[in-house]
């Protein structure tokens, strides 16, 4: 019975013993070089840079003498509304209906 409980001591003294060597392995070792590469790259693509410039480029969109003629109908309230949007519409055949009907 001695015997018995010294060679489970001795096995589980090893197992330990291996358990924490085991820690002193390097994971990276098996990585390739450019790891984490993208997400880094991504990461990067979505911080604002808070001191970004931003002289001679032109911004998209927009006409400063169309948005002016505006704003000057609004003030007076002449404002031209939009044209009216429609959307058709499918009858259960399947069939699409025009926006007239």
């Amino acid at each position: 019975m001695r015997l018995k409980a010294m060679s489970f001591n001795r096995i589980l003294l090893a197992a330990a013993a291996l358990a924490a060597l085991a820690g002193c392995t390097d994971a990276r070792k098996d990585l390739s070089p450019d790891f984490g590469v993208a997400l880094r790259s991504n990461l990067a693509a979505q911080v604002a840079d808070p001191e970004a410039r931003y002289e001679g480029v032109l911004q998209p969109g927009g006409d400063g003498v169309r948005a002016a003629l505006a704003a000057t109908r609004y003030g007076k309230n002449q404002v031209i509304q939009p044209a009216q949007a429609a959307t058709s519409s499918i009858d259960n055949k399947g069939a699409a209906k025009s926006p007239a009907n």
